[in-house]
């Protein structure tokens, strides 16, 4: 299945991750959207996001997850 942002989808979720610093906050929207764990993730200056789509029976489900600077 391809995965584009642009894609039309049935529902779509955002999640925004807030905390402190240094805490794993940016590996949570890599582990969602490419299945890796970097021990070596650089800290986050800007807003960055991953995305992911699924199917759930015949819906299409986009979630979103958008992670900040700690």
């Amino acid at each position: 299945m391809a995965d584009s942002i642009d894609e039309e989808c049935d529902y779509l979720f955002k999640a925004v991750l807030i905390g402190d610093s240094g805490v794993g906050k940016s590996n949570l929207p890599t582990r969602f959207s490419k299945d890796e764990f970097r021990l070596d993730s650089k800290p986050t200056i800007r807003i960055e996001f991953a995305y992911r789509t699924i199917k759930v029976g015949h819906k299409r489900i986009k979630a979103q997850i958008w992670d900040t600077a700690g």
